[in-house]
């Protein structure tokens, strides 16, 4: 399968990105596949849409595996949850980049790839052989898995970054935004400008973020968006800060915290998020990717 749409390219299915074809018979366990993109970017994101026999729409966040830098090309690989029910699933990979989307909105709701789920997992072991794992408990008695659910990925353009002044607690930088752009399940957003990053990097390299920020969605709405966090910049990320010179790429991850009152999106103001993502430094440029995070605990 290729896709393309405003400059994007994805692709699934070849040798080099390997995926389940329609006629393919799946076990329900560990089932994935990998979509190469091209042109290249650290903002690109991707996620994939799928439903089981027609059912509701779900999403799982692409995970880069490689970038070929010579022919501007990257690979996510996307892993599937184990299916415990169904006998089809349909799927489509989405591509994001700055504003950017492939395949093109019409075609988001359609599924043109499926492939068909082997049997049950009960029926795969005799009763003999079928075993029941006991996750570790805490000393109370219980133990907690935690879920995440894609809220949104987002983009952002900075001016250069400001080099504060070096303090006992280690090197200010500030990130002024210029632009950025929210592309959400269902919604779309702008940054707006005057939303900052006044970063603090520690004497071990680690840079404590504290992100003041405001989005404004397509619908009119505007949400207000605290986050906390770090970016590695790696064991000299102190010295090169001092040195204004700090590596372009870097991985982030922060805790948002998104406070509105609009109807549509207030139930944003009632979860935990959690963001991961990179940075592009010599662009000016970070981007990541927002997971709503859940607890679940069992007896």
């Amino acid at each position: 399968m290729n896709l393309s749409h405003e400059g994007l390219s994805i692709w699934y299915g070849t040798p080099d990105a390997p995926a389940p074809g329609d006629d393919s018979v799946v076990q329900r366990r560990g089932a994935s596949l990998v979509v190469g993109v091209h042109p290249a970017s650290p903002s690109n994101s991707l996620v994939v849409r799928y439903r089981v026999d027609g059912g509701m729409e779900r999403t799982l966040p692409g995970r880069e595996l490689r970038t070929d830098f010579d022919r501007q090309v990257q690979y996510f690989g996307v892993a599937f949850p184990e299916f415990r029910e169904g006998r089809q699933v349909e799927y489509l990979p989405v591509l994001g980049c700055v504003g950017r989307q492939v395949p093109a909105p019409s075609m988001v709701s359609r599924y043109p790839s499926k492939f068909v789920l082997g049997p049950a997992l009960d029926q795969v072991a005799a009763p003999n052989q079928r075993k029941t794992v006991t996750p570790n408990r805490a000393p109370g008695g219980l133990y907690y898995t935690a879920g995440l659910d894609f809220v949104a990925c987002v983009a952002v353009q900075f001016s250069a970054p400001q080099y504060l002044c070096d303090t006992a607690a280690g090197m200010r930088v500030n990130f002024f935004v210029q632009e950025g752009l929210v592309e959400g399940a269902g919604f779309k957003a702008t940054v707006l400008a005057g939303s900052a990053d006044n970063m603090l990097i520690r004497p071990d390299g680690m840079g404590e973020v504290h992100i003041v920020a405001a989005f404004a969605t397509a619908d009119g709405a505007r949400l207000d968006v605290e986050a906390s966090g770090y970016v590695d910049f790696g064991p000299d990320g102190y010295r090169r800060a001092v040195a204004h010179a700090l590596p372009d790429r870097s991985a982030i991850v922060i805790s948002p915290l998104i406070s509105t009152r609009h109807p549509r999106y207030r139930w944003l103001s009632r979860v935990q998020c959690v963001g991961v993502g990179y940075t592009n430094l010599e662009a000016n440029r970070a981007s990541y990717s927002v997971y709503a995070a859940s607890s679940r605990a069992a007896q």
